[in-house]
């Protein structure tokens, strides 16, 4: 149970929250726009959408 909640829930929030930075963080000094506060929301949720999935199925899976 712990090892599906850290694969499905704790790695692709890492992720997400990390994709997010990446983009919404300016690295040039530029002021932050809707545009890049949506992209690096969207990023957010399929990144933790699409890790979570596979996460769980990783974490699932018996060898």
């Amino acid at each position: 149970m712990l090892r599906l909640w850290l694969y499905g829930t704790v790695v692709p929030g890492v992720l997400g929250l990390v994709a997010m930075a990446a983009i919404v963080l300016p690295g040039d000094g530029d002021d932050l726009t809707y545009t890049r506060l949506f992209t690096g929301g969207g990023a957010l949720i399929a990144t933790c959408a699409l890790g979570g999935y596979v996460g769980g199925r990783v974490a699932g899976h018996r060898l």
